[in-house]
């Protein structure tokens, strides 16, 4: 059987984060939110391991993971407010295992889903 690619379910909007401020008062000040630019991974990689992300854009290295955050048994979380631009990724297990087929992108302020094939 031929090895397939990670199937993008969604590139929906993502929801946003309040950026709070300070006016010089030290009162907070009314400031639009950031939207969340968002990999939502769907795969229960085992127990015990982590799914990581490498690539470019938003503080992301194509020579050191980072971990996403665990929402539950099979769904993996990174979402950062700070990305200007789009951010190329491949997902990871324990930051060593590749995921197969091409490098992904989300769009800043986007949400993309995912099911990685290992």
């Amino acid at each position: 059987m031929a090895p397939t690619a990670p199937v993008v379910a969604s590139a929906a909007p993502s929801s946003t984060a309040p950026t709070p401020a300070k006016a010089r008062n030290g009162k907070p000040q009314a400031q639009e939110a950031q939207p969340l630019t968002s990999i939502a991974a769907k795969i229960d990689v085992g127990w015990g391991n982590i799914l990581y992300v490498r690539g470019q854009g938003d503080g992301l290295s194509w020579e050191h993971g980072t971990p996403l955050h665990c929402v539950d048994g099979s769904t993996w979380l990174w979402a950062t407010a700070t990305a200007k631009d789009k951010v190329v990724f491949k997902l990871l297990i324990n930051d060593q295992v590749w995921a197969q087929g091409e490098d992904l992108t989300v769009e800043a302020g986007k949400r993309i889903e995912v099911e990685p094939v290992f």
